[in-house]
């Protein structure tokens, strides 16, 4: 059995449309060789007649498990076991009953289910209440002091006057409030390798140690890029590049390819990075209000396919 502190945690958020089961299978394949930690969480809306005071609603969401009916959300979270038990991560007879939690007012609404995977791990069934979904998930990240947390993403992501009129998607309003490293999903398989996307600062190298971490635990080809704004920012792009694939070699991963481009860092990464399961990049410096405007949080919102903002 692994150590604790070599253990990654990985926070599932459940609920946001068929992208996060697909984190699911990613998270498996981290734990195969880390025995990971995995919280499967999902967030419902607080009961109005909760928030009034109203006492027939408490009474009955209190007496709802014992009629042996479920509470919206549970559905999601036993298709999301269900899953884990198909990629091996929860034995198929293993049979947990639902524990409460009272965390935010509403005192039957909250509950964990537990289990233990073949490796020692645990596996956590999570619901939760809320009038704020965004809040209640960094919550719960700070809580389970998670490694990351997986959100899925709509796989076509929005353009247009659709855009600007529509709300700001769940995952990307997790990455700009979270502490914690942050995977918007889409189309996440894990089988395509890993994108690591460097700068000559120090905010990305600081970021090397986790994505050496991370390639190590999914067992995925990784390739390296650097993108310079002008010819003449070539040399320090490729200092970065040459500095990252040494770390990785020095932790025993080979590069499977380097690469330095020339132009808008925003367009030429997510061309590069569509081949790829998940794009890496060093979270940004900006203020949460200001980060959409960051190279990193764009590429999270235009992407087709996975990012993750490591922090």
């Amino acid at each position: 059995m692994k150590q604790d502190d070599e253990r990654l945690r990985i926070l599932i958020c459940i609920g946001g449309g068929p992208e996060a089961y697909a984190g699911l299978r990613y998270a498996a394949r981290l734990s195969k060789k880390t025995c990971a930690n995995i919280d499967l969480l999902y967030v419902r809306q607080q009961d109005s007649g909760l928030q009034s005071g109203g006492m027939e609603v408490r009474v009955a969401r209190e007496n709802i498990l014992d009629w042996g009916l479920e509470l919206p959300g549970m559905t999601h979270l036993k298709k999301a076991r269900d899953i884990l038990v198909e990629l091996g991560e929860i034995t198929p007879d293993a049979n947990r009953d639902w524990r409460h939690l009272e965390l935010s007012g509403d005192p039957a609404g909250e509950y964990v289910r537990e289990y233990e995977n073949p490796c020692g791990g645990t596996i956590s069934l999570r619901l939760r209440t809320a009038t704020d979904v965004v809040s209640v998930i960094t919550n719960e990240a700070d809580l389970c002091d998670v490694d990351m947390i997986i959100v899925g993403a709509s796989p076509e992501p929005l353009t247009g006057l659709k855009k600007f009129l529509s709300r700001k998607p769940l995952a990307l309003q997790v990455a700009a409030h979270s502490k914690h490293s942050v995977i918007v999903a889409r189309h996440l398989e894990p089988g395509h390798g890993h994108l690591v996307c460097v700068q000559d600062t120090e905010r990305s190298r600081a970021m090397l140690s986790s994505a050496v971490r991370y390639a190590h635990a999914c067992q995925c080809p990784v390739s390296i890029l650097s993108v310079a704004p002008a010819e003449a920012d070539r040399p320090s792009a490729q200092k970065s590049v040459d500095e990252a694939a040494a770390l990785f070699l020095a932790n025993g991963i080979t590069p499977h390819e380097t690469l330095v481009e020339v132009g808008d860092a925003v367009d030429t990464i997510i061309t590069i990075g569509y081949d790829f399961s998940l794009i890496l990049l060093p979270e940004s410096p900006k203020p949460w209000f200001s980060k959409g405007s960051s190279v990193t949080h764009e590429v999270a919102e235009k992407a087709r396919n996975s990012v993750m903002i490591v922090k």
